[in-house]
C-alpha cells in the first residue's frame, strides 16, 4: 500500500490560511480607522470645529480620502451656526461599519479553517 505525505500539504494550506488571514485584518484594521475617522470629522463639522486647528485639518484631510467614493450621494446641509450635517458621511460611516462587520465574518471563518486544518 503506498502512503502519501499529506502533512506537507497542510502545512502548506495553513500557511496560505494565516497569510491571508493577515492580508484581512489589514483590510479590516483600515475599514476600522475609516470608521473612526468619518465620526470624528462628522461630530467635528456638527460642532462647527475650528478649521485652523492644525489637528482638525488632518482630520478633515483624512475623512476627505476615505470619503470620495460616496461623495455627492447625499446633499449637505449647513446651518445658520455655521454647524453642517453631512448624510454622505452618515452614509459612509454605515457602509465602512458593514463592511468592517463582514471583513471581521471572514477572519472568523478562516480561524475556523485554519484550526480544522491543525487537528
Amino acid at each position: 500500500m503506498v502512503q502519501y505525505d499529506t502533512q506537507g500539504k497542510d502545512d502548506t494550506e495553513v500557511k496560505g490560511l494565516r497569510f491571508a488571514k493577515v492580508l484581512v485584518w489589514l483590510v479590516y484594521a483600515y475599514f476600522v480607522f475609516a470608521v473612526v475617522i468619518l465620526a470624528l470629522a462628522f461630530v467635528m463639522q456638527l460642532f462647527n470645529a475650528s478649521t485652523t486647528a492644525q489637528f482638525t485639518e488632518w482630520v478633515y484631510r483624512s475623512a476627505d480620502r476615505v470619503l470620495a467614493p460616496f461623495r455627492g450621494i447625499f446633499p449637505t446641509v449647513q446651518h445658520d451656526n455655521g454647524s453642517v450635517v453631512d448624510f454622505a458621511m452618515l452614509f459612509a460611516i454605515i457602509m465602512y461599519g458593514i463592511f468592517a462587520l463582514a471583513v471581521h465574518a471572514l477572519v472568523n471563518w478562516i480561524d475556523t479553517k485554519i484550526g480544522a486544518r491543525q487537528r
